[in-house]
């Protein structure tokens, strides 16, 4: 019988093509109708290590990572080691001849097969393994290799014969599993597409959110795992128009986004949670100066260097608490790869319309995972800019023109907190200082302008906390509430299937925007619910203590820092072992 969806993971060390044979057959099996979602982990060195790259495919449209793996092809004894422990009951093993020996319990469910020496003998090199790996999961689970041959054939297009040696070495992988491996796995064919699909990152959606958004300007330093925002707007930005740059350190990057932010372009950076902190005065200038900008925190494990290559979720006190004193920001947190795009565009419209730095919250696992997308329709997603000078007619008490430096009131306090922002080059000048100051800018140190201006720096972001956007699903009054942010809401939705069938009722609440948290949706939403529970890839359940502060919510955590997401089965396992319901349902 075949199964709805099925999970695959390649093992083994860097520099074999795991990664890369993981993505040829992604991009095949999203070519051939399936829906795809990846995860993948790789060594911190910059050469060997081990490496896994993980895929689940199937018919319908792919929330989570997978409860454990349907497949497991290894190749080395290093792979098995590390990953044996997520093979599922019925799930198998397909193991190198030549270096990988499974254990007495796996003897009966796994298989050996040559991988480099298939290799060589139809492509010439053993260093087409990879490619032999991913033709043995295609003859196994009988998917047509045409688009991958297609795929491969423009891959390497520039080298010669290399990607004919590959499809060789693709064929071969195949042809030997069909032949001599028993046909003990079978994925339900997709049906036709009622939109078209496409197979993205989450990097690839940010970029294109953002390019979308209106961004010019880019500056960025190199750091895992969010590099690749840098990589591809360096190639693809100029064709737009704009700007990017490679700075010296993160702390240069920032400057210089607010710098192209005050001149009123739409400039952002990218990084990590290092570099996040050295951003952290600057996020304070950003906010008291009103300067628009976005910083994409790409998450990684740990503090320090931490587990630069394993993904986290803690960053989220440094991205809504970091900085002295108090200055205003926006934290917008995606939950899934088109998602990313869509809060990419809500970004910078938030940093535009509220002329606040705004920090969008990724992490490494949904930042390299790839996921198939229904292409989006950028028509329906609208796009804002900044209120200036120009926008609005004179006679707000001073002449647009100005005197010298100073008599425009930019920081004028107005009823919605939003003052317009004149553009350099253009009537209105003024200074635009971190120091405290009055309307006009200039500084002052009384207790009466500091507390006006913070006044006006908060409270236009009210408007934002009550009309952000969230996703709930599930009934209004469930047994078990599950609330969390960010790349774990498709484990959660499935977490919730998986209570329902055992006959608990359960619902999900997932906001985007965390700075301005909803705190009066939140509440409204935990009314209904017996006991509500925090999923979060961190150690001290930092999203539950903001709920049990902000929203007065009591909650109960659920906290997990093995650089690898959740899955379902660990949320759902979780509720019905450990969380007892006022209805007594979840014993």
């Amino acid at each position: 019988m075949a199964l709805p969806d099925i999970t695959l993971q390649l093992a083994g060390e860097s520099g074999e093509g795991v990664i890369s044979g993981g993505d040829i057959f992604t991009s095949g099996a999203g070519r051939a109708g399936y829906w795809a979602l990846t995860f993948r982990t790789y060594p911190a060195e910059i050469k060997g290590g081990p490496c896994m790259f993980q895929v689940r495919i199937g018919a319908n449209r792919i929330k989570s990572i997978g409860n454990h793996t349907d497949l497991l092809v290894c190749f080395n004894q290093e792979g098995f080691d590390l990953q044996h422990e997520t093979v599922g009951p019925e799930g198998i093993i397909i193991a190198d001849a030549e270096s990988c020996k499974v254990t007495d319990e796996f003897a009966d469910r796994s298989f050996e097969v040559p991988f480099s020496q298939i290799a060589e003998e139809a492509g010439g090199s053993r260093r087409g393994k990879n490619m032999v790996v991913v033709g043995t999961v295609c003859g196994l689970l009988d998917i047509d290799t045409t688009a991958l041959e297609q795929l491969i054939l423009a891959r390497y297009a520039h080298k010669g014969d290399v990607g004919e040696a590959n499809i060789a070495s693709l064929r071969a992988g195949g042809d030997n599993a069909r032949q001599n491996l028993p046909s003990v796995l079978n994925v339900d064919k997709p049906g036709p597409a009622e939109r078209e699909r496409i197979l993205l990152s989450g990097n690839q959606a940010i970029v294109a959110g953002s390019l979308h958004a209106g961004l010019s300007y880019y500056a960025g330093y190199p750091i895992t795992p969010a590099s690749d925002i840098l990589e591809s707007l360096a190639a693809r930005l100029p064709r737009h128009g704009g700007v990017a740059i490679q700075t010296e350190d993160e702390i240069a990057a920032l400057a210089s986004v607010l710098g192209a932010g005050y001149t009123g372009a739409k400039a952002m950076t990218a990084t990590s949670g290092p570099g996040l902190s050295l951003m952290s005065e600057l996020i304070g200038l950003a906010g008291t100066a009103e300067i628009p900008a976005v910083i994409v925190d790409s998450m990684r494990a740990g503090p320090s260097t931490g587990m630069p290559t394993k993904t986290e979720q803690s960053d989220l006190n440094q991205a809504v608490y970091g900085s002295h004193g108090e200055a205003p920001r926006v934290v917008i947190a995606p939950t899934t790869v088109d998602d990313c795009l869509t809060c990419a565009v809500e970004a910078f419209n938030a940093a535009e319309t509220y002329q606040v730095p705004v920090i969008l919250l990724s992490d490494q696992s949904l930042s390299h995972r790839l996921e198939t997308v229904e292409r989006p329709d950028l028509s329906e997603i609208e796009v804002e800019d900044r209120l200036t000078l120009a926008d609005v007619a004179s006679g707000n008490g001073a002449s647009p023109n100005g005197d010298g430096n100073s008599a425009y009131p930019r920081y004028k306090l107005t009823e919605s907190g939003i003052s317009p922002m004149p553009i350099p080059g253009t009537p209105g000048s003024y200074v635009s200082t971190g120091i405290e100051h009055d309307e006009q800018g200039h500084p002052s140190y009384t207790g009466e302008i500091h507390q006006a201006m913070q006044d006006k720096r908060w409270k236009k972001l009210d408007a934002l906390a009550a009309g952000s956007r969230v996703t709930v699903t599930g009934a209004e009054k469930a047994q078990v509430g599950i609330l969390g942010w960010g790349s774990t809401e498709g484990a959660a939705i499935e977490a919730a299937e998986l209570l329902a069938a055992e006959g608990v009722t359960a619902a999900t609440f997932y906001p985007r925007v965390l700075c301005p948290l909803p705190v009066d949706r939140i509440k409204k939403w935990a009314e209904g619910m017996d006991v509500i529970v925090v999923p979060e890839v961190n150690y001290t359940g930092q999203f539950a203590r903001m709920v049990r502060s902000d929203c007065e919510v009591p909650v109960v955590q659920l906290n997990q820092i093995s650089g690898r997401p959740f899955t379902a089965k660990q949320i759902a396992d979780f509720i019905t072992e450990n969380v007892k319901t006022a209805a007594g349902a979840a014993a």
